[in-house]
Formats: C-alpha cells, sequence, structure tokens
C-alpha cells in the first residue's frame, strides 16, 4: 500500500509541478526557452516546402539605392512618387513601412506624401505602440504611449496600423500581435492584419468580434495566446547581403523601380511592401529560420502577411489535455523505472522519448497543435530517475533483509554469493580444496530428556550461537545445523588460502569459549555439556544439492567430508581430532600429538589421526 502511494505521490507531482511551470511561465523561463528552440526546429521547411506567395513583393531600401539617391533618410516625396507609379499600375496594396513621426523640414514634402496616401485608401504606413518595461499581467498589454504618424501626413486611422513585432525572450520573433491597444482600449490591428485583408475575400478577412472577445478569420476563431498573439509560419530562407540569389519573396531595389528598370506594371495585383534592408538602417530581427542571419522587417512582415491569408494557425494543446499527456508520459516512465533495469530500462525509456516525439510530430503536422515537448520529455526522465532510483533503494534494503535474514541460516558468504551471482542458482558444484570441520555436543541427548523442552531448546541455543559466532568470525561458512551439531566449511564458495590453519584457530577458539560456557552453566544448573570436534582438510564437491523447484541445500559432498563427520563422532568431550591431510598442513604450526591410526566408519583402511594438544596451543597462543 505505501508502495503505491509513493508512486501516485510522485506521479502527481511531478505533472502538477511541470503543467504549473508550462502555464505560469508563459513567454519566458529557461523550459520555455527551450521548448521555444524544439518548435523552431518543427518549423523548418525544406528548400521544397518553401513557397513565398509571389503576389507579396518587397522594394527595399538598400545600399545601391542610397548610393542612387544620396543620403539617407530622402525627401518624402520620393515616396509618394514611387507609390502613385505603383498604384497606378495596379498594384493590390502598398505598406511604406517606416515610421515617420515628425514632420518633414520641407513640409511641401509631407503635403506631397499626404496626397497620395489619402488618394489611395489602400496604401498604410505603420504606428508603433510603446510598452513598459515589465507588464503587470500575463495576458492584458499596458502601454505607455503611442507614437503615430505626423500630423501633417494626415493618415486615416482606418490606414494605419501597428507595426510591433515582439521577440520571445530569447530574441526570436514567433508570434504575430494581431492587435494591440490604444489609449481608450480600442484595437489598433497589426499593419500585417491589414495588408493580408486586401488579398483575402471579404468573408475571410481577419476582424475583431467585440461579442466573443476574440480575433476571427472568416467566422472562425483565430487560436490566439496571451497579448493576442499567434505563432505565425515562415516561408523565406536566411541570406546574407552577398546573396546574388533571391532566397525568399521577391525583393528589387527602390532604385530600379523608381528609375523605371523594373517596370511598374511587374506590380500589378500585387501587395508591395517598402521598408529598409540595408544593415546601416537597422530594423533586422532572428527569427526560427535561422540563429545567425536575421530578416529585415520588411521580409518578417510578408511571412506574417502570408500566414495571415493562408490562415495555417500553430495552437497550443489545452491545458487540460496538456496535463493528462504529461500525466500519461510520466506514468509510463514511472512504471518503466519501477519494473525494468539496467540496459532494458534505459532502452525502454529511449522507446518512450522517441513514442512522444513522434506523436508530438503528428499532432504538429496533421492538427498544428503543439503538445508539451520539453516538458513532456523532462517528466518522462524524472519519471524514469524517481522510479529506478526507488526500485534500487527497496533491492539495496531487500538485499539486506535477505542477507540479515538469510544469513541466520547460513553463511553471509553463501548468501553474498547467492545474491550477487548473475547465474540461476541449481544443483551442481565445483571441486574444491577446502577444510571441513563437524562440531557436535557430548551429553546432550540424555540431557534433553531430563529437561523441559523451553530450557533444553534455550541450552542448545547458546552453544549453536557459540558455534556460528566462532565459524563467522574466522570467515568459515556455516553448511548446516545437524541437530546438537554443526557442519562447517572453510574455503568455500570464495576461495580461502590457509584454509586449514583457520579452522584449526576456530576449532581451538571454539574449544575455549566452550569452556567457559560450560563453567557457567554448571554454576547455574549444574548441567554439563561439552564438545567434540573432527576437522580435515582435501578436495570435495561444493555446490546446490537438491531440487531445482522446490529446495536446494549449499553443501559439500566427498571423502573429505566424511573422514571430519566420523573424527568428529570419534572425539571425546572437549577433544579436536584433525584428519592425515589437514596434519600435514598446520604440523609446523600447531602442536599436534599422534593418536595412531584409526578404524573409521566407511573406510577400508585406517585413518592416522592427530590431536591438537590444545594447553600447548594455548601456551604458545599467550
Amino acid at each position: 500500500m505505501r508502495k503505491k502511494a509513493f508512486s501516485i505521490v510522485v506521479v502527481t507531482t511531478i505533472t502538477i509541478v511541470l503543467s504549473l511551470s508550462m502555464t505560469l511561465m508563459g513567454h519566458g523561463g529557461l523550459f520555455r526557452m527551450g521548448e521555444n528552440a524544439v518548435r523552431d526546429v518543427l518549423l523548418l521547411k525544406t528548400e521544397q516546402e518553401r513557397s513565398p506567395n509571389d503576389r507579396i513583393k518587397l522594394i527595399t531600401i538598400d545600399d545601391y539605392s542610397i548610393q542612387q539617391l544620396g543620403a539617407y533618410p530622402w525627401p518624402r516625396s520620393i515616396y509618394a512618387q514611387l507609390i502613385e507609379q505603383l498604384m497606378n499600375a495596379g498594384a493590390k496594396s502598398v505598406l511604406l513601412d517606416l515610421l515617420m513621426l515628425e514632420p518633414s523640414a520641407d513640409l511641401s514634402d509631407d503635403e506631397e506624401l499626404a496626397a497620395t496616401i489619402n488618394k489611395w485608401p489602400q496604401v498604410y504606413v505603420p504606428l508603433q505602440v510603446n510598452f513598459p518595461p515589465l507588464q503587470d499581467y500575463a495576458n492584458r498589454m499596458n502601454i505607455t504611449r503611442i507614437d503615430r504618424p505626423a500630423a501633417t501626413l494626415r493618415v486615416n486611422p482606418k490606414q494605419v496600423g501597428h507595426a510591433n513585432v515582439m521577440p520571445d525572450k530569447d530574441g526570436v520573433i514567433r508570434k504575430l500581435t494581431i492587435g494591440l491597444p490604444d489609449e481608450s482600449g480600442n484595437w489598433i490591428p497589426s499593419i500585417d492584419v491589414l495588408l493580408a485583408n486586401e488579398l483575402l475575400p471579404v468573408d475571410q478577412r481577419i476582424e475583431w468580434e467585440e461579442s466573443s472577445r476574440s480575433w476571427k478569420r472568416g467566422g472562425a476563431d483565430i487560436p490566439t495566446e496571451g497579448w493576442n498573439q499567434v505563432t505565425v509560419d515562415f516561408y523565406s530562407s536566411a541570406y546574407d547581403d552577398k546573396s546574388t540569389v533571391t532566397e525568399g519573396y521577391d525583393r528589387q531595389s527602390l532604385a530600379d523601380v523608381l528609375f523605371g528598370n523594373i517596370e511598374p506594371e511587374y506590380y500589378k495585383d500585387c501587395i508591395v511592401i517598402i521598408g529598409p534592408s540595408s544593415r546601416s538602417l537597422g530594423d533586422m530581427h532572428m527569427t526560427p529560420i535561422s540563429r545567425s542571419l536575421p530578416l529585415h522587417g520588411l521580409e518578417v512582415h510578408a511571412n506574417m502577411i502570408q500566414s495571415l491569408v493562408e490562415g495555417h494557425f500553430y495552437k497550443e494543446i489545452p491545458k487540460v489535455a496538456a496535463f493528462l499527456v504529461i500525466l500519461l508520459a510520466v506514468v509510463l516512465a514511472f512504471a518503466s523505472g519501477h519494473m525494468l533495469r539496467g540496459i532494458r530500462g534505459m532502452g525502454m525509456i529511449m522507446l518512450m522519448i522517441g513514442a512522444y516525439v513522434v506523436f508530438g510530430y503528428v499532432c504538429f503536422q496533421w492538427k498544428s497543435v503543439y503538445i508539451p515537448f520539453l516538458y513532456g520529455w523532462i517528466g518522462m526522465i524524472l519519471g524514469y530517475m524517481i522510479a529506478a532510483v526507488k526500485r534500487s533503494e527497496e533491492e539495496r534494503r531487500g538485499r539486506k533483509h535477505v542477507t540479515h535474514l538469510f544469513g541466520r541460516y547460513v553463511s553471509p558468504q553463501v548468501v553474498k554469493q547467492l545474491l550477487e551471482s548473475q547465474v540461476p542458482i541449481k544443483p551442481g558444484g565445483n571441486r574444491m580444496d577446502i577444510t571441513v570441520m563437524f562440531i557436535d555436543m557430548r551429553g546432550f541427548t540424555p540431557l534433553s530428556e531430563q529437561l523441559p523442552p523451553e530450557q533444553t531448546i534455550a541450552i542448545l541455543n547458546k552453544y549453536l550461537h557459540l558455534c556460528t559466532d566462532t565459524i563467522f568470525r574466522f570467515e568459515g561458512t556455516l553448511d548446516k545445523f545437524l541437530g546438537d551439531g554443526v557442519m562447517a566449511i572453510f574455503g568455500a564458495p570464495n576461495c580461502m588460502e590457509q584454509h586449514a590453519e583457520r579452522a584449526v584457530e576456530a576449532a581451538a577458539e571454539l574449544l575455549v569459549q566452550a569452556c567457559e560456557l560450560q563453567e557457567k552453566l554448571e554454576r547455574e544448573s549444574g548441567i554439563i555439556v561439552r564438545f567434540g570436534v573432527g576437522l580435515e582438510s582435501g578436495e570435495a564437491v561444493v555446490g546446490n544439492v537438491g531440487s531445482e523447484k522446490l529446495r536446494m541445500d549449499y553443501t559439500a559432498i566427498g571423502d573429505t567430508v566424511n573422514i571430519a563427520a566420523r573424527l568428529e563422532s570419534k572425539a571425546g568431550p572437549g577433544q579436536l581430532l584433525i584428519g592425515p591431510n589437514a596434519a600435514s598442513r598446520i604440523a609446523d604450526s600447531y602442536p599436534l600429538r599422534t593418536i595412531g591410526p584409526m578404524t573409521l566408519k566407511g573406510k577400508s583402511e585406517p585413518v592416522m589421526v592427530f590431536e591438537l594438544q590444545r594447553d600447548e596451543y594455548l601456551k604458545k597462543r599467550i
């Protein structure tokens, strides 16, 4: 139940945090900038996919025109003359993309341009809306002032639109602000909206609908975000000033058109945008097309006009749907991290992220809907990592618990080997050189007949605890309890040098400790119980014995084991009997007494037996 609650809390927390982050950060924040960068990739088009509208043409105030017409700025009568030529030749509409905020020094220039603008209602000029550095509301624009065309130009308000292009926090322009409020709260449409309406049929034009408080295109809602913005497409290519090939919208030098090198009829039925393209005049912006080659302002307007005309708007997935998408991604990733480990887990999470990318791409291409790419990826990675860490911690605790619990029945070395082994546990073993020790309590059987069962068990547990503790301290492996006896192995499952010496040390220590325990029990209850120990070294088959499906024991089998067991049965109280192989290995280091050949059950020939002289050993150790 606790595991289930933990999973629910983690998944819900990650989803809520990411969803709130996505909603509250709005246009800013590191995550949002990353999300925008991902979306820029989706917006990229191949050369074949780019198709600038040939009815949108640019006339540029470039370096060549400045060389031909003299220092900039020019008299406004030049623009009046150019506009007159274009409109008389049948141009659909003209945008003079220049902020003309102050009257000219020569008012006759303003008068000439004013007459031209008033003569042709399809001629538009921009204004600029200014904002405070920080906005008080995420979805409402506050303004400080509006810079309108000079009063001397007498521009009809219907021929004026705002030219503000608002970059995101990373300086990239991705959105068109369809409308901005004036001082009275009325909407000033974007200059791009006014130009797009010139190309759109009357029933498809873009207008503000007060009743629904939304921008419409032909009666259908335009999916605007906060600040009345909509994500637009880009149809041009990135190019620099040295490019000799026209990439993107048709652009011609103003001087060439003005002097007749290009016939005005070339612009019949077209929207014409007149604006600066010389780097010395600024007005350059970063776009999703390229981070190194900015677009001139008039070309940004051309892209926005075409987006409005084509009506191909990109929408954000609804907030509830975004929450559910992130939730599903986090749940699947968390489940993967909980169930899979290692390469399989990493492979699964990469597969899931890939599937998420495909899903987002399909939504974008088929429905023009953005799903939260970066937030989804972060949620999946966090979900997977938390689940994997939690699972690892649970496994660590589980291994610790198993080691602690299982270690009460078998040696910790065996437990460690079983837990670390990557091979399934199967019956079978390996031939190893080991030392086997058998321990038995002398006089315990008649004692158990005299004492209550509870007291018998208590005494037995004290002796067995003493045996186990001593064996483990000398790095032996507890093989099994044999009623009131114990079998131990030295040198397995981990190979050990001088395992015979370690076994003798353990047996000697055990006999000493047993004497101390015996004295205590004799004082308390008059009970007398002593140990007999048998020990032999040599080869034996060590491994798992039993049923693969039901139960197996880790043990040793072979003649070495049989000799050690027979020696233990021959040992007297407090006596350690040692077989010939073990004795040959320790004779130089331990005081041994030769008992002589001894007939052991199951052996056709007598076996030479030795005894550790305990008193001599203890004197030597002191």
